[in-house]
């Protein structure tokens, strides 16, 4: 069976989509920042999309592979292997290469508002699906063995929140598993500069509605929607060179995805750039000097009805 044969039985009366799904750039609405950053204007989403952010995403997938000791914390039955995974939000398509690599006899769908895994080439079970996960999600209930959603706190409003929820369990077979890993607000040993920072950061995504202090209880809603088995990882990622070599690149990391918000914070909270800049060019010797820490939560729990 190829991959659009069995797409058309997850998909039931989406199936014609599949085919038709462009492989570039959505033509939703987007605009140019007075950084020259590209951004969404149609999605809460704060960070851009483009070509540099893609770059910065296979970066931070390989600092989380490392942080996590691998790509899947959920227990996953053997089975697996021949099963239909669901990677939401899948932005560079990283991860699902990665997973239909391990699993050459699973199909894998990567969903996100645009198609940005530029690799020069994919799996032949690793499908892209444009979609959006504050929409219903084009799949029919109960299809996949396996939905994984991987850092897409900035882009999901607090109050969509057990919606979202609702739809990953919703395609979710019984007896399948959900996982949610999200880096949200909170660091340890940090300093004034990060303080600001992260309440200039707050301040934007209010202004969305979007709530970063969610990610520490995402548990709650999957019990609360009777997954079972539920369980929640706490990995505190050193940040900065003290932190050896994890740690310095999770500092590259953040140095080189933070400043992308200098435009929102100038246009939004009237922000002067020279104040932005000088509070980026302090980080990383506070990070050194404090010791300073990341929380990365890893959420998963199995579905029974």
């Amino acid at each position: 069976m190829s991959i659009f044969q069995s797409l058309a039985r997850l998909f039931g009366n989406h199936a014609s989509q599949v085919k038709a799904q462009p492989s570039g750039v959505s033509s939703k609405p987007a605009y140019l920042d007075s950084a020259g950053r590209r951004r969404r204007i149609d999605v809460p989403y704060l960070l851009p999309k483009d070509d540099q952010e893609i770059q910065r995403l296979d970066y931070q997938h390989y600092i989380l592979r490392q942080a996590l000791h691998g790509n899947i914390a959920a227990p996953l039955p053997a089975d697996i292997q021949h099963g239909h995974i669901l990677d939401v939000g899948c932005g560079t398509g990283r991860w699902g290469s990665e997973i239909a690599a391990l699993y050459p006899q699973a199909q894998i769908i990567g969903l996100d508002l645009e198609d940005s895994t530029h690799m020069n080439s994919k799996p032949t079970n690793y499908q892209f699906v444009q979609g959006n996960i504050l929409q219903r999600l084009p799949f029919n209930d109960r299809s996949m063995d396996y939905v994984h959603q991987r850092l897409l706190v900035a882009a999901i409003p607090s109050l969509k929140w057990p919606w979202v929820i609702q739809e990953l369990i919703r395609v979710t077979k019984v007896g399948g598993w959900v996982e949610l890993v999200e880096m949200g607000d909170g660091f340890k040993n940090e300093g004034p500069a990060t303080q600001q920072f992260m309440n200039w950061f707050a301040r934007l995504s209010q202004m969305r509605g979007i709530d970063m202090a969610i990610v520490s209880h995402l548990d709650l809603p999957l019990q609360q929607a009777g997954m079972i088995n539920v369980n929640q990882q706490v990995i505190n990622i050193p940040v900065g060179a003290w932190g050896g070599r994890l740690g310095d690149l999770l500092a590259r990391d953040m140095l080189s995805g933070w400043p992308s918000l200098q435009p929102l914070c100038e246009e939004h909270l009237q922000v002067p750039k020279s104040a932005f800049e000088q509070i980026i060019s302090q980080l990383s010797d506070e990070w050194n000097r404090r010791q300073t820490s990341y929380e990365v939560y890893v959420t998963y729990g199995q579905k029974v009805v």
